[in-house]
């Protein structure tokens, strides 16, 4: 699967123009996860990184517990990303099955938003019904 595809999988990206996911692909890093493998840590200050899920499962567990599990489309680690520096992750997320996923970096990602405003309120409109849910 392409980057590009696998951006418009994810929710939160799925209604950015062509140009603005060619443009965040072009910054998006494919790797992979083992089972057992964290892709964040809880309790880890500065999100550096969030991810998109290509294939594979992730298990989201709060103080142990696990919470959901996510497959391809899913994205993880994005309030910490647009959030502050000084942002405490507040769940682990493990990989459950061989994992592939697209890693958009905190540093990547806040100069595509600053240049592409409307895609930053696209975001913010996914985030907050998110939320809301």
């Amino acid at each position: 699967m392409d980057k590009i595809t696998a951006l418009q999988q994810s929710p939160l990206l799925a209604a950015l123009e062509p140009r603005q996911l060619e443009a965040l692909s072009s910054v998006a890093n494919e790797r992979k996860f083992d089972p057992g493998e964290k892709l964040i840590t809880a309790g880890t200050r500065g999100g550096l990184a969030m991810f998109v899920l290509i294939s594979g499962k992730v298990m989201i567990a709060k103080d142990g517990v696990s919470i959901a599990e996510l497959g391809p489309g899913a994205h993880v680690g994005e309030m910490a990303v647009l959030g502050r520096e000084d942002v405490v992750r507040s769940a682990d997320v493990v990989a459950v099955e061989p994992t592939t996923v697209l890693q958009i970096t905190r540093w990547d990602l806040h100069p595509f938003l600053r240049a592409n405003p409307d895609a930053a309120l696209v975001i913010i409109n996914e985030l907050a019904g998110r939320l809301a849910a």
